[in-house]
């Protein structure tokens, strides 16, 4: 049997968010390529803006990625879709070098990139995608019993402000939905630039819930590793950006506890610098 090929894409445009994570419950996926920072945010103007991202190869071999980038936007399912260029879009400022290289095991690639408007940009988000796909290597000797070779394609999702900026959203309720176990926010931006639920999650035994004061508190300086009486899981809130001029509902799916019985969950988090704090009771 000839070696399969298996593409598995890591979105990092959401900033790593689209499946949020429980504290000792999920275990991360083995590494392969990294890259960083995740995300990047610029001012624009009528002056160029340089900036760098780094690929990290963790596999034992080297392998080849290409660079592109792509205007973009979300659908209706909070899946990015890429949109043909025009004038006033991001990806038709920007010069990346290099667009394709060799990275060797244990190695890194610095991957530089310029913004240079041609135009004065219009206010508000200027938004591209910059994917990074990974080629199969030339050369390669295939066997009947070599382990599946996994090929990674990771989007950093590159948003560009220019003034004047306006942030301006809603969300009429933040619900948490007992059947599925999910926490859904339905928000509304009528700003010129996305907007993201962003905080935390904490899922106690009722009885020894230590009241939401004390369970932000532990969620913000807990480094100590040890896990207080009662606390089930704790997670991030999905910070799926909603972009300018949308209404979507964000939904944080949350672990399902372990055994039958009554919790509380207590939200801590902010949007647009409204803070957000909630409790639900839930019994299983």
């Amino acid at each position: 049997m000839k070696k399969l090929q298996a593409l598995f894409l890591a979105l990092l445009i959401l900033c790593g968010t689209l499946a949020p994570t429980a504290k000792a419950q999920e275990a991360p996926p083995p590494g392969q390529i990294g890259v960083a920072p995740s995300m990047l945010e610029l001012s624009i103007g009528s002056k160029p803006v340089n900036e760098s991202l780094r690929l990290f190869n963790l596999k034992k071999t080297a392998t080849k990625v290409s660079v592109e980038v792509y205007n973009w936007t979300l659908d209706e399912n909070n899946e990015v879709k890429l949109l043909p260029p025009d004038e006033q879009s991001l990806d038709q400022w920007m010069l990346i070098n290099p667009m394709s290289f060799i990275l060797e095991p244990g190695k890194s690639q610095v991957v530089r990139l310029s913004v240079r408007p041609s135009v004065k940009p219009a206010p508000g988000e200027h938004r591209a995608i910059i994917y990074f796909t990974e080629e199969p290597v030339e050369g390669a000797i295939e066997t009947e019993d070599k382990p599946v070779e996994i090929l990674f394609k990771l989007g950093v999702g590159i948003y560009a402000y220019a003034d004047d900026v306006r942030r301006s959203s809603s969300m009429p309720a933040f619900r948490f939905d007992n059947k599925a176990l999910t926490l859904k926010a339905p928000i509304t931006n009528s700003g010129n630039v996305h907007t993201r639920l962003k905080g935390t999650y904490s899922i106690w035994e009722k009885k020894h819930f230590p009241g939401l004061n004390n369970a932000e508190k532990y969620m913000k300086e807990d480094d100590s590793g040890k896990q207080p009486q009662g606390l089930v899981a704790t997670g991030q809130l999905n910070q799926t950006p909603v972009l300018p001029g949308k209404t979507r509902t964000i939904i944080t799916q949350l672990p399902e506890p372990r055994k039958p019985g009554s919790y509380i969950i207590a939200v801590s988090g902010e949007l647009d610098e409204k803070k957000i704090e909630k409790t639900f009771a839930v019994s299983r």
